[in-house]
């Protein structure tokens, strides 16, 4: 009995102790965790893109905004990085940011047309954005609005735009030849963006080739392509500007870019860094339209004062180019009705949003 009495004893101070311990354990939880399950851990995100870190992407838009997070979560969150490509090639990003062998990476929408058939439809169409501000804005009001677009293009791959950037509109660059009417590149090899871009430069005649960004300077220089299309601020990232003696501003198509990050990773993250990471967007995507047009102007100079020469149109020329693509988006617009994604719809509306920012 006595042996019974003490056993008993025993296993009370046991459940005690565990008691307290539990208790003990759970106050210091509470104790790293704040309001909106904000945490005192340290958070380490791999972030990849294919651009060097010498491009404007990286330097005016992706490392700022960086530097920006850092800032504003006092050092919680930190990025290892990964430019020029060092986690996969270009046309694999997407794939990469869904698989997390990044959390976020940097690409263009225009790399994936069965992925993100309406951001590339956007990013192809002529006659669009006519500025950097411009474009970013209406764009990316555009999906924070349109839950469809969000989900076709962007959730549905596992991944969710942080901020969008809409480039300058491409122009063409040939080494030998000078463009000045849409009839001036019949039978060229084109090195095109892709998507839709390629069918606008197809139904103009063009042989558009395939080439990733890092790839173009190897590819003009070989002759596998004759004229590249691009707007000018990226050739000084690839190098390219070096070979190009002319160059056509038609109204043809941009990169659009986002900012993705792996929708898991993100839904895992405490508010205070997703509002940290949604601010600094939007400061990064306020500066762009100013520092692309600064680039700009300085490359136009420094081209002309090179040898280059940037072709100055008649209204009759100009007219050629106009006829040609609005009667392109027409057909296209027609040929992909029954296609399944709202392609009319969601033009409509990112015009609309473009008349909005159209003096920002």
């Amino acid at each position: 009995m006595r042996k019974f009495f003490l056993f008993t004893i025993f296993i009370m101070i046991l459940t005690l102790v565990g008691c307290s311990s539990s208790s003990s354990n759970e106050a210091k939880d509470s104790e790293t965790e704040g309001e909106n399950g904000e945490t005192g851990e340290k958070i380490t995100l791999k972030l990849g893109t294919y651009f060097a870190n010498t491009s404007t992407v990286w330097t005016g838009y992706t490392e700022p905004w960086i530097k920006r997070v850092e800032e504003l979560t006092d050092g919680k969150v930190e990025f290892d990085v990964y430019p020029s490509e060092q986690l996969g090639k270009a046309h694999d990003m997407l794939k990469l940011t869904r698989d997390r062998v990044m959390d976020i990476g940097v690409y263009p929408t225009n790399y994936f047309p069965d992925n993100m058939p309406l951001g590339n439809m956007l990013a192809g169409m002529p006659n669009l954005s006519e500025s950097v501000s411009q474009g970013t804005r209406a764009f990316n009001e555009l999906v924070q609005t349109n839950a469809e677009f969000l989900e076709t293009d962007y959730l549905k791959n596992g991944v969710r735009p942080i901020m969008t950037l809409v480039s300058p509109t491409f122009e063409v660059w040939t080494t030998g030849k000078e463009i000045r009417v849409p009839e001036d590149l019949n039978g060229l090899k084109v090195r095109t963006p892709g998507g839709v871009t390629n069918e606008v430069y197809e139904y103009m005649g063009v042989v558009p080739v395939a080439v990733p960004h890092p790839e173009v300077y190897e590819a003009i220089e070989k002759g596998v392509i004759e004229a590249h299309t691009a707007y000018s601020n990226s050739l000084i990232s690839n190098g390219t500007h070096e070979l190009l003696k002319y160059a056509i501003y038609p109204h043809i198509g941009t990169a659009i870019h986002a900012l993705h990050i792996n929708e898991e990773v993100w839904q895992s993250l405490p508010k205070d860094v997703q509002d940290a990471m949604i601010l600094a967007g939007e400061e990064a995507m306020d500066r762009m339209g100013e520092l692309y047009l600064e680039e700009e102007v300085k490359f136009q100079e420094e081209f002309k004062a090179a040898g280059g020469t940037i072709a100055e149109l008649t209204p009759e020329e100009e007219e050629k180019w106009r006829n040609i693509t609005e009667e392109f988006t027409k057909v296209w617009l027609e040929e992909h009705k029954s296609d399944g994604p709202p392609y009319e719809e969601v033009l409509n509306q990112y015009k609309e949003l473009l008349e909005k920012y159209k003096d920002s």
